[in-house]
């Protein structure tokens, strides 16, 4: 392993390049080219015009990329040209913020003008739905706290806590998602590391201003939030955050993992821990002003701040009285097919609420306690896996043997996890789809509901 100054040279050797384009990053934007045949001169215009169109959402997806190294990484496409991106972590500083949503204004402005002419009806959707998520991304990333989701998942009004923040998101990212099959890639890894502490202290220097603000989250997030980080931080002070899979990775990649162990131990130890007490002795100031309200209402410009999060998770401008409403119809529509279901299984009295608290009670459909029980929930996922495979014929036409992993949600992260998350993985395959599963106690999954989760974080879902 070599000093990292030498990261970016022997990297700049290898060639090629994994393309994407903008819609893969933002929902709802397939790519299907459908051009108008007419006439030869119409096609060849369409053509031209549509290769135009995509060799801008190509370069726009990159400028985004830039500012988001791992989804780089993780879509696969740090190659080439782009191979720096494999060294660099996303800045979380207000300024790293302020710069990408300074990018996505040039970008929404070379959206907005590019013209439509000559355009098949896919080009054209791509071209306005990218528009219109990066318009509401612009205004989220205005607002004066929280994290905005820009072609991910994650809308949250508080940037570290039991299930947001770099203490969580790096030890999955770099365990499972960054690759270590050649010397560059483990001197990328090193500089990762070197990057992390001031990722944190970014994230740690936004957190401070909110609560300057008055917006502090409500005790019982926060308590679930120090459990963690204290857990994490232990872990880095031992030497067992990132070292022990960092080893692993360069000893089944043939390299040489002495110096690599040592250097990854050094930075885990040293200034990484450092940065997440630091983090952590802003989490405890803020529970010692914590209040029990949850809602965003309780905080300063909670309504201007779930107004956009309610159009970001919907995209759509209903209020929040019309969501609501109309959450409250589609729960009676659920409750009058799952009465007649819970009748033909024995339960006929109570609530349909009621009757599914007895439900989960019920020791027909829980897993055992323990490893035992650990094992037995994925022998079941494999077993839907196997199952759902089998069924794709029905649905598409088009079939892949996809890459995929099921995995436990790191131990340090149970507390505040899901149930499951799910990931698709790079584009070409080489880093696998993944299934996360939360097996902090096997009372989490019930056999009645475990299939659909896998369906949904696994096949044909994530």
């Amino acid at each position: 392993m070599t000093e990292q100054t030498n990261i970016l040279t022997r990297r700049q050797t290898l060639t090629g390049i994994g393309g994407v384009s903008l819609a893969a990053l933002l929902p709802a934007c397939a790519a299907k080219p459908m051009l108008d045949t007419t006439s030869a001169s119409s096609a060849a215009a369409s053509a031209e015009a549509v290769s135009a169109a995509n060799a801008m959402l190509e370069k726009v997806a990159f400028r985004l990329l830039s500012h988001q190294p791992e989804r780089a990484t993780g879509l696969g496409v740090d190659t080439g040209t782009y191979d720096h991106l494999r060294s660099k972590l996303e800045d979380q500083s207000r300024a790293g913020k302020n710069a990408l949503a300074a990018t996505m204004r040039e970008d929404l402005a070379t959206l907005k003008a590019w013209p439509r002419d000559g355009l098949d009806a896919d080009t054209v959707t791509n071209l306005d739905v990218v528009e219109s998520g990066y318009a509401l991304g612009i205004d989220g990333l205005a607002l004066p706290y929280g994290d905005t989701p820009i072609g991910s998942w994650r809308t949250a009004p508080y940037v570290v806590i039991q299930n947001c923040g770099t203490y969580i998101d790096m030890q999955r990212f770099m365990e499972a998602t960054h690759p270590v099959k050649t010397e560059a890639d483990g001197d990328a890894y090193l500089a990762r590391l070197q990057a992390y502490p001031g990722v944190l202290e970014g994230e740690r220097q936004r957190i401070v201003a909110a609560r300057e603000m008055g917006v502090v989250p409500p005790s019982f997030l926060l308590d679930k939030a120090i459990r963690q980080m204290e857990g994490t931080i232990a872990a880095a002070k031992s030497g067992e955050l990132l070292v022990p899979a960092f080893r692993k990775s360069l000893a089944d990649a043939g390299l040489n993992a002495t110096a690599g162990e040592a250097l990854a131990k050094q930075y885990v130890q040293f200034p990484i821990a450092v940065a997440m007490e630091a983090q952590l002795d802003e989490l405890k100031a803020q529970r010692a002003i914590a209040t029990d309200d949850p809602g965003m209402w309780a905080r300063p410009g909670g309504d201007e701040w779930y107004a956009w999060a309610l159009r970001s998770s919907t995209t759509t401008n209903l209020t929040p009285d019309e969501v609501h409403e109309q959450g409250l119809e589609e729960l009676a529509a659920l409750h009058a097919r799952m009465d007649p279901i819970l009748r033909e299984i024995g339960y006929t009295s109570g609530t349909v609420g009621e009757r599914m608290q007895a439900l989960s009670r019920d020791p027909r459909y829980k897993f055992a306690e323990g490893d035992a029980g650990r094992e037995e929930i994925m022998e079941f996922i494999w077993d839907r896996i196997n199952w759902i495979k089998g069924q794709m014929p029905r649905a598409f036409n088009t079939l892949v043997d996809p890459n995929m992993e099921v995995r436990r949600i790191p131990i340090n992260e149970e507390a505040g996890a899901p149930g499951a998350y799910g990931g698709a993985g790079s584009k070409d395959g080489s880093i696998p789809g993944r299934f996360w599963i939360n097996l902090r106690t096997t009372d989490l999954h019930r056999k009645y509901d475990l299939a659909d989760l896998t369906y949904h974080e696994a096949i044909p879902g994530h």
